[in-house]
């Protein structure tokens, strides 16, 4: 068996515990301290079973990679200083929150060759096991609410992002040139975006503050009078399937050990910020 890879998670909030749970479970990692600065979260992370420490500073040697599930606006410092350290970056979306920060980013990815990666989970939902259309289609439509509150702007940041990068990666859509904004909207339940991607229209619609969280996808093709199909993206996998942050923490294995997945690149994870940044700048 190659030897498990020796990561951290950086942060250890709501979602930073999943991680490092899922992390722990997985057998091609072995957790080696999560690090958070709140003392609470520190407690936390020590009564499930990990080493808890409070910064960067107090890493332990030999890290192979880091997983970083802190607040959007830290996540480029964070990445920055990671990397500068020789770590290889998992960052959680949205990747940055500035044009600035995407650009430092990426520099220092290239200046200390590490590996740096964008954690857009939507990509491993079981529904999108396979590309759900024979050909592409002539319009699609991501419908995607959160119960969670947040602002016009924070939902275009956090939840459109979403959707973004999947439309992206289910079109081959990554060029800059492969991307037309037609339309913006704010309105009390949230916002709405239509894009031009490739040779389809995408509408994005996106709220915060719903009675409950779900997302659908649903697409038509181009022939006259074509039946819309539609497809849940918001159901659980059935016990005998791992969830998507599993399935996502596979492809950071396999990234990591040079083979081929579909986890999202730095310059893909820069392409869906830099997106919703432009349709954030119309509101």
């Amino acid at each position: 068996m190659e030897p498990r890879i020796r990561i951290a998670v950086i942060g250890y909030g709501r979602f930073g515990r999943v991680h490092a749970l899922r992390a722990r479970a997985h057998p091609a990692f072995d957790v080696q301290c999560v690090v958070d600065p709140c003392p609470v979260a520190r407690e936390a992370a020590q009564a499930d079973g990990f080493r808890a420490v409070a910064s960067l500073d107090a890493l332990p040697p030999n890290l192979d990679a880091a997983s970083i599930v802190t607040p959007a606006e830290t996540h480029a410092e964070v990445a920055i200083a990671l990397m500068r350290q020789g770590i290889d970056v998992l960052v959680e979306k949205p990747m940055a929150t500035s044009e600035a920060e995407i650009g430092t980013m990426l520099d220092t990815a290239q200046a200390t060759r590490c590996k740096l990666f964008t954690g857009h989970i939507e990509r491993f939902n079981q529904a999108l096991a396979t590309v759900p259309w024979d050909r592409a289609p002539a319009s699609i439509v991501f419908s995607r609410q959160s119960r969670l509150p947040g602002s016009s702007h924070s939902v275009v940041l956090d939840l459109m992002v979403h959707d973004l990068d999947l439309a992206a990666h289910l079109l081959r859509c990554h060029a800059p040139d492969a991307f037309q904004i037609l339309a913006v909207q704010e309105h009390e339940a949230g916002v709405f975006a239509q894009a031009a991607m490739g040779t389809a229209v995408v509408d994005f619609h996106v709220q915060h503050g719903a009675d409950s969280s779900c997302a659908t996808l649903s697409w038509q093709l181009a022939e006259e009078a074509a039946a819309t199909c539609q497809l849940p993206l918001s159901h659980r996998p059935g016990p005998e399937q791992p969830d998507a942050l599993t399935r996502q923490y596979t492809a950071f294995h396999h990234v990591l050990t040079g083979q081929a997945s579909d986890l999202a690149s730095a310059i893909e994870g820069a392409t869906a910020v830099r997106r919703a940044l432009a349709i954030a700048a119309r509101l």
